[in-house]
């Protein structure tokens, strides 16, 4: 009984995950009895991916935090994703044609990862539809965040990606909540907190929005657009 525990444990801290979820309730056992897993521990600094290797796991860390990053031919990083337990780590890769990962995966403090064969992954797929359902929608959703990733990226100064992040979250509305914290938005835009916040700032000073922690208001909708 006693071994059976951290395994049963590890087992069910699988349903935290986005990507399990919705398996329904009268599902998890046999989903439990089903899947396939090890459990690899990182410390920090280690890598869990290393960009250009074949993709044939699937991750999914139950303790720390992640980052993903892509370098060039010239040896520049770029920080693609800041991911957190319990999350996956480069699902969209797992079933390309080929599949080898656009990125490398490096813990930011100790971890503990759930790797689950992609042979095991495929099957509960072909038996779980609300697993299979969840998947291929968490797969759609990164996509969607990597083009706005590459949009970011495409705008050269912190003051344009900022004004393009604050117009597409405000979603035509003059007053509206941020749904990400400045440190987050700092990642996504591959910048330092410091540096966003100064110029958010400066925005407010200049009366084109107003900023109450979460809280924006869009004063001059047309000077945010003018910025990229």
């Amino acid at each position: 009984m006693n071994g059976e525990y951290p395994y049963l444990k590890h087992a069910r801290m699988i349903f935290q995950c986005p990507l399990c979820n919705k398996v329904p309730e009268d599902q998890r056992e046999d989903f439990i009895k089903d899947v396939r897993f090890t459990v690899r521990e990182y410390d920090k600094g280690d890598i869990i991916v290393t960009q250009g290797s074949l993709s044939e796991t699937l991750f999914i860390v139950i303790k720390g935090e992640v980052s993903t990053e892509m370098s060039d031919e010239k040896g520049d990083f770029m920080q693609i994703e800041y991911i957190k337990a319990p999350n996956p780590i480069a699902t969209g890769f797992l079933f390309a044609a080929d599949n080898r990962s656009p990125v490398s995966a490096t813990c930011q403090s100790s971890c503990k990862v759930i790797a689950i064969p992609k042979d095991n992954v495929y099957l509960l797929m072909r038996k779980y539809e609300s697993f299979m359902h969840t998947f291929l929608s968490y797969i759609s959703n990164k996509v969607f965040f990597l083009s706005e990733k590459l949009r970011l990226v495409s705008l050269r100064t912190i003051r344009a990606k900022l004004a393009y992040y604050l117009l597409k979250e405000s979603e035509g509305q003059k007053i509206f909540q941020l749904k990400t914290s400045r440190e987050d938005m700092a990642r996504l835009f591959s910048v330092s907190r410091p540096a966003l916040v100064k110029v958010m700032m400066e925005m407010a000073e200049e009366g084109v929005i107003d900023v109450e922690r979460r809280n924006i208001c869009i004063n001059d909708r047309a000077a945010l657009q003018n910025m990229f």
